[in-house]
């Protein structure tokens, strides 16, 4: 009997982090971007999503790669519903300040510049309100929940990022992938000797930066560097239940299949993907570490005159990536790669809305994307 009772309270105290491996559907998730604020541009992205999805799963359905790699020969299929996460109206009472005082200008202003001045408040300001981290943490958050509760029925995910949209896919990969060994992170930082030797004693499972933050072994500085707390007796007792903020914090393995952005002005927000004397680059390593490791794919997917569409990264060969962050990789099939060369044939500004009304173009220039960046960096024989 007594047994029976430790049996039971062990399983009790396991981390409940335990899914069924998926083997059927996987589900496309739009992410919309700037300028959802009101019911028209509401109406406009789920329209959109609508349009572009059926041209979306038709080009990946019919790639030989696709099926080969992506959909493991035939173990999973494309759901032909799409999903999407909306976070547009999150900032409605900011907008509506902005709008109070473009009304009140509009009455000194000239014509035209008053016109540039209500584009670049509607497009840029959902961007940049969501580009600080007190307004991203919850919408990631919630993101997180529908990519598990997807995951729990056999769905694992590709994330479509639209503008503004594709800094929320970045921000939830950076924050929620387990890509930090504990023992190597603790012993780059500044902890004592003891803590560094307690954990070498209790192994864990490799966690993410949410976990780490919020379980309290670490915080963010005023200036965003992670910070390890130097409390020892404290970090002990945070450490020991690591694994289950990893549970519910951290993608599950398997959960996150790729990243598709489009329309994205991601590095002119976040200069740490391309600058290497960023203090988060150290992060960004572990990032592309960890898609190359675990079979996920990210693509930047832009028209060629979009004007706020942007490249994400250069497009290099897994030998460059290696030697370029200096960490061992043991590649399998993830890739990171950008696509810029097609155009919309619109006008200036109509390019950056016209991913959703040109449907068929952009969905075969995303496959062409996925297959050319599966052949850089997998370049055996397919």
């Amino acid at each position: 009997m007594k047994k029976f009772i430790l049996l039971l309270s062990l399983l009790l105290i396991l981390p409940q982090c335990v899914y069924s491996e998926p083997t059927e559907e996987i589900q496309f998730i739009y992410i919309n971007g700037s300028n959802n604020n009101d019911k028209k541009m509401k109406k406009w992205f789920f329209s959109g999503v609508e349009k572009l999805h059926p041209y979306m799963f038709e080009s990946f359905s019919e790639s030989v790669l696709v099926k080969n790699h992506l959909l493991k020969n035939g173990k999973y299929i494309i759901s032909k519903y799409p999903e999407t996460f909306f976070w547009g109206d999150r900032s409605n009472e900011e907008m509506k300040t902005i709008n109070s005082d473009l009304k009140i200008s509009k009455m000194f202003s000239p014509k035209l510049a008053q016109t540039v001045r209500t584009l670049l408040a509607h497009f840029l300001h959902d961007a940049i309100w969501v580009s600080h981290y007190k307004n991203m943490h919850p919408v990631i958050e919630d993101l997180h929940k529908q990519v598990l509760a997807s995951y729990k029925r056999n769905k694992p995910v590709v994330l479509f990022g639209y503008s503004a949209g594709s800094f929320i896919t970045y921000e939830y990969m950076f924050n929620k992938l387990p890509n930090i060994d504990l023992n190597d992170y603790f012993s780059k930082t500044k902890v004592s000797d003891d803590f560094k030797q307690f954990i070498k004693n209790n192994p864990k499972k490799d966690t993410c930066i949410d976990a780490l933050v919020e379980s309290g072994l670490a915080v963010y500085s005023a200036d965003g560097k992670l910070i390890p707390n130097i409390d020892t007796d404290k970090s002990k007792l945070d450490y020991i239940q690591i694994d289950d903020f990893t549970c519910k914090l951290c993608i599950p393995n398997g959960a996150l299949k790729g990243i598709v952005n489009f329309g994205s002005p991601l590095i002119l927000f976040y200069s740490d993907i391309s600058n290497p004397n960023d203090s988060l680059t150290y992060y960004n390593k572990l990032l592309y570490k960890y898609i190359l490791e675990n079979n996920i794919f990210w693509l930047t997917v832009n028209y060629a005159d979009d004007p706020l569409g942007y490249s994400s990264i250069d497009n290099i060969s897994y030998k460059y990536l290696k030697d370029k962050i200096n960490i061992p990789i043991s590649p399998k099939e993830g890739f990171i790669y950008s696509k810029s060369d097609v155009k919309s044939k619109r006008t200036f500004m109509g390019a950056h809305t016209s991913y959703w009304s040109t449907g068929k173009k952009f969905a075969k220039a995303v496959k062409a994307a996925y297959e050319d960046g599966y052949k850089l960096y997998n370049d055996n024989d397919l």
